[in-house]
């Protein structure tokens, strides 16, 4: 009977420390609070201007208008139409790519030259040729978010194949291991934190592609309302826009970093 309650007083300790939320969590809420406190009386103070701050309050129920009048389903489609096919297109050309500039060195000297030009040059520059190419319907912005999610892809793919660990190299072949089992079992479980982190990082560069790409060439969309309501100076629906687009880009790139933990716990097992 004892046993017994002491196990139930362990698993109710366990429990409650589940639910007890961490220190990073209470000081990151602390630090929003806040500031969302700071930015609401700011403009009461003089400390800045609202018309051109606005506020948390106008923010919220300017976003209440922005779902309920404002179409923003037909938008958020709109832009995330363009968002998936882009990203998608990235990763079917950049992990091949990746995986062969980091196994072939002769691939490397061939592709590496130019596709640096491509990762130096800023997509902005070549949005006009692309609206010339591809027309002013979603082909030049998917394709704006295809060449910046493409290169981290595969920069971090070539990385993450080009320097495997030695020691397990050395281990396969003298167990007799063939080219395939080495690419298999060795350079892609390698590879994977890399390229995860590549994701990652090319999830920031594609949802700024959407946005720039619907700022300069679009008729509808994200991007489109947030310069639609920066022209009329509507601050607070802009606002309302830009939270959204930031919301998605950090929940995606939570998702990516904590399957990328997982992978990492689950080598260093």
């Amino acid at each position: 009977m004892a046993d017994m309650t002491a196990e139930t007083t362990a698993t109710r300790q366990v429990s409650f420390s589940a639910l007890r939320p961490s220190r990073e969590a209470v000081v990151g809420t602390l630090a929003v609070l806040a500031f969302l406190v700071l930015w609401q009386i700011a403009p009461s103070m003089g400390w800045v201007n609202g018309r051109f701050t606005s506020r948390p309050t106008e923010v919220f129920f300017a976003a209440i208008d922005v779902f309920r009048k404002d179409d923003f389903l037909f938008h958020a489609r709109i832009s995330l139409t363009e968002f998936v096919a882009g990203f998608a297109l990235a990763i079917i050309v950049s992990i091949p790519l990746g995986v062969l500039l980091g196994t072939s060195k002769i691939a490397r000297y061939l592709i590496d030259p130019p596709l640096m030009a491509l990762y130096i040059a800023p997509t902005l520059v070549l949005l006009p040729i692309m609206v010339i190419w591809l027309g002013i319907d979603m082909a030049p912005k998917i394709a704006v978010v295809f060449l910046g999610a493409v290169f981290p892809i595969v920069l971090n793919t070539m990385a993450g194949m080009s320097e495997a660990d030695p020691r397990f190299l050395r281990m396969a072949r003298s167990f007799g291991a063939t080219k395939l089992d080495i690419f298999m079992r060795v350079l892609v479980p390698g590879s994977l934190p890399a390229l995860l982190t590549g994701i990652r990082l090319a999830v920031g560069r594609a949802v700024l592609g959407v946005i720039v790409g619907e700022l300069f060439v679009s008729q509808a969309g994200i991007g489109y309302q947030i310069n639609l309501y920066g022209s009329a100076m509507r601050i607070d629906r802009l606002l309302v826009y830009v939270l959204i687009v930031s919301a998605f880009g950090y929940t995606l790139t939570i998702l990516v970093r904590s399957v990328e933990n997982r992978i990492r716990d689950w080598r260093s097992k």
